[in-house]
């Protein structure tokens, strides 16, 4: 049964070392997240950015406020007032629509207080370079 590695991958070496411990692939997805192509918000781009510049204040924890189902995110000020994680939301994908007009008025003013701001652990590692050049980096070898 193939085995993917996912999780805080964003460089070669990080690759390399998960096929060798017998994964068959890997899933690289938060690296991705400051490429051109990316489709993401403007407010969530500088989310971002914060985070790469000060890896120390760019907390990331799993919650379910946005979507009805875990996903890893920055914090944000929804997070902080009802607590990450909940039991009482709607189901998936029912809980996506309820925030639309506070994180519409929110954005708005540049704030990503109620806008699902998806990062993962490889945040610090995020550049503002191609997607192909990510993919390169992470296909090279150390050699």
């Amino acid at each position: 049964m193939p085995l993917i590695a996912a999780g805080g991958i964003g460089q070669a070496k990080q690759r390399q070392e998960m096929m060798a411990a017998g994964a068959s692939a890997i899933q690289a997805g938060t690296v991705y997240l400051l490429c051109p192509e990316t489709l993401s918000t403007a407010v969530h781009r500088r989310a971002i950015e914060a985070g790469v510049n000060n890896p120390a204040a760019a907390v990331t924890q799993l919650t379910n406020l946005f979507s009805g189902r875990p996903a890893r995110g920055l914090e944000n000020r929804l997070m902080h007032a009802l607590g990450a994680l909940r039991d009482d939301l709607p189901a998936f994908p029912l809980c996506s629509g309820l925030l639309v007009p506070l994180r519409a008025a929110a954005e708005a003013q540049n704030s990503g207080d109620f806008s699902p701001l998806w990062a993962g652990s490889a945040l610090h590692q995020c550049r503002a370079v191609s997607a192909a050049e990510v993919t390169q980096q992470l296909a090279a070898s150390s050699e």
